[in-house]
């Protein structure tokens, strides 16, 4: 298991805290010392459910009861560049154009990050003299190690990536 955190900073342009996977101090334009399964989940958290409480807690339900939910089969697809497949128990994230931003993580660990994003969104994210808890993360795998236990699954929807 690996343990990181997602750190909350400001951004000027929207005039509220981000959800990211590098370190505070760390400069973008190097490789992320966290690694960058932390960041595909960052940045899936960011550009697909945005601020959107309705949006977690769609999620909260569909993880939950996925049998009833918009994809029972666990395809889920393709978003804003993110891959979000789920076979079993286990969770598949990934980056449509970045080969090595994947992660595969359990429902369980999926849900306890998204019930700590949902408390982020509920509290004041708009307000930069009150900056937010950074949000626990645990996954099992990043990179191609991820792809390839996702792929090794009975009944996964196989991620591919062409040269």
């Amino acid at each position: 298991m690996k343990n990181r955190k997602i750190y909350l900073y400001w951004t000027d342009f929207y005039d509220e805290f981000c959800p990211s996977g590098r370190l505070p101090e760390e400069n973008i334009r190097y490789t992320p010392k966290q690694g960058y399964g932390v960041c595909e989940i960052a940045a899936w958290l960011n550009n697909e459910l945005q601020n959107s409480i309705n949006s977690v807690n769609i999620w909260i339900n569909n993880l939950t009861d996925l049998e009833n939910s918009r994809a029972p089969d666990g395809m889920f697809g393709v978003g804003n560049a993110n891959w979000v497949l789920i076979t079993g128990d286990y969770v598949f994230i990934g980056n449509e154009y970045v080969e090595r931003q994947q992660v595969i993580l359990t429902r369980e660990q999926l849900l306890y990050i998204l019930e700590q994003y949902k408390a982020f969104l509920e509290g004041n994210y708009r307000d930069p003299n009150n900056p937010p808890a950074p949000i626990d993360v645990e996954f099992i795998a990043e990179g191609q190690e991820a792809v390839d236990l996702y792929n090794s699954l009975e009944g996964s929807h196989q991620v591919f990536y062409l040269e």
